[in-house]
């Protein structure tokens, strides 16, 4: 248990309010409160940089601008729009989810996060967010940033748990304010909380892309956008790594159900079967 004083928490909510009025980032998808949009916002920005987001973003919303225009996409459309932002599955569960909201709900999002977490690609945090960014829904969610923000501005140690932290973040948010809330915690954590905090990792580091299997992997990917198969050993020699490199690769987006890997080359699959229905997001 966080032991907070009420004199401490007002105090800190003046603070988070007099810099989100002077510093608040205009973001087209804080400009809307559309539940479709703000979903493909959330599934975007897991682990991606806003500015990769954007321009994704905007282009996906222009070709896709509802449910029922997503859910008539196919595979090779969804990875194709999707190229650049990495863990390819988010598109491929964007549009199988767009086809259950289409067809079992009318068009219209579910606001229960229980409802919401039985859905494709929806987690605890992507469900939370999305009902406070689309509803302002009287909840809290916690990512990396905002937990920079919590242990930085009240001292907690790094081994704080989450049920701590969960508490603490339900007294400090204010009533009927929840979205504006959460934007201001995020903003505040990127320009006024240190770059390296001892107390405050990072929950997810990524390995540098460049090299990596994701690398690999987004090259299968781009290139089974344009092709129908393509080659084990062309995209070896291509790339300059070993035909077990691009197999390794190759197998993980076989797992996640988006490939099929033949003796020579490999396909994408036309069926959406995902493994995970949920990761955690």
């Amino acid at each position: 248990m966080i032991d907070i004083s009420a004199q401490r928490i007002a105090a800190f909510r003046r603070k988070i309010w007099t810099f989100y009025a002077r510093h608040r980032r205009r973001l087209p998808f804080r400009e809307t409160d559309d539940p479709y949009n703000i979903v493909v916002a959330e599934f975007m920005l897991q682990q991606t940089q806003v500015e990769r987001v954007i321009p994704k973003y905007e282009a996906w919303l222009k070709k896709w601008p509802t449910w029922a225009a997503l859910a008539r996409a196919d595979r090779r459309e969804l990875l194709a729009a999707w190229s650049g932002l990495g863990y390819n599955r988010r598109a491929i569960y964007l549009g199988q989810l767009a086809g259950i909201i289409a067809k079992r709900f009318d068009g219209c999002l579910p606001d229960d996060p229980k409802i919401l977490q039985t859905l494709p690609g929806i987690g605890p945090y992507t469900a939370h967010a999305v009902l406070i960014f689309a509803f302002n829904k009287p909840l809290v969610t916690i990512d990396t940033n905002i937990r920079r923000v919590m242990i930085h501005e009240f001292g907690l140690p790094a081994d704080v748990t989450k049920g701590d932290l969960e508490n603490l973040a339900r007294r400090l948010r204010p009533r009927g304010r929840s979205r504006d809330w959460h934007n201001a915690l995020m903003d505040y954590s990127r320009v006024a909380i240190p770059g390296r905090l001892p107390a405050a990792p990072r929950l997810n580091k990524q390995t540098p892309f460049r090299g990596s299997r994701r690398q690999i992997r987004g090259e299968i990917i781009r290139r089974l956008t344009l092709s129908r198969r393509v080659a084990v050993d062309r995209i070896a020699k291509d790339m300059k790594r070993s035909v077990q490199d691009v197999m390794e690769a190759a197998e993980a987006l076989q797992k996640d159900g988006l490939v099929r890997i033949g003796k020579r080359f490999i396909t994408l699959c036309k069926k959406n079967r995902m493994g995970d229905k949920n990761p955690a997001a």
